[in-house]
């Protein structure tokens, strides 16, 4: 009897352990908007963030751009701005998509990343343009017209 008890026990909480990792995590609009804004409590995801925000205003004309970087120092812009973002986020992602970001963002490789990105960059455009030097195919891409 007591045998019998035990192993209806055990296959219950196999039975209940699996249906939790089997179901998915509840994926709502206000889930998602939560989510959104867990992320900007990791500073690698802040610092992500805020160069797209740079990127984006890249793409103005000069005047707006010029505009757009100075407004970048006022808190009322900055907030509106992180709402922008967690909404853009929310609408995008689901709550686990946005779960494993936050999970990789947090780690020590995911912020040395974060760090190292625009470095990456600089080192890429002068290895273009190097190339561009050597190979007809790029030359002619880089030539002005």
């Amino acid at each position: 009897m007591i045998r019998a008890l035990r192993t209806a026990l055990l296959s219950l909480c196999l039975i209940a352990t699996s249906a939790v990792h089997a179901a998915p995590a509840a994926d709502t609009p206000e889930l998602r908007r939560q989510a959104a804004e867990q992320l900007f409590q990791l500073p690698a995801y802040r610092q992500v963030a805020s160069r797209q925000i740079y990127e984006a205003a890249r793409s103005l004309p000069d005047g707006q751009y010029q505009s757009a970087v100075e407004a970048l120092s006022e808190p009322k812009v900055v907030q509106a701005l992180r709402a922008v973002i967690v909404r853009s986020m929310a609408q995008t992602f689901s709550v686990a998509e946005m779960e494993s970001l936050g999970r990789y963002l947090a780690t020590e490789e995911a912020r040395s990343t974060v760090e190292k990105t625009e470095a990456f960059q600089g080192t890429l455009v002068r290895e273009f343009l190097k190339e561009g030097l050597t190979n007809p195919e790029l030359a002619r891409m880089l030539a002005p017209r």
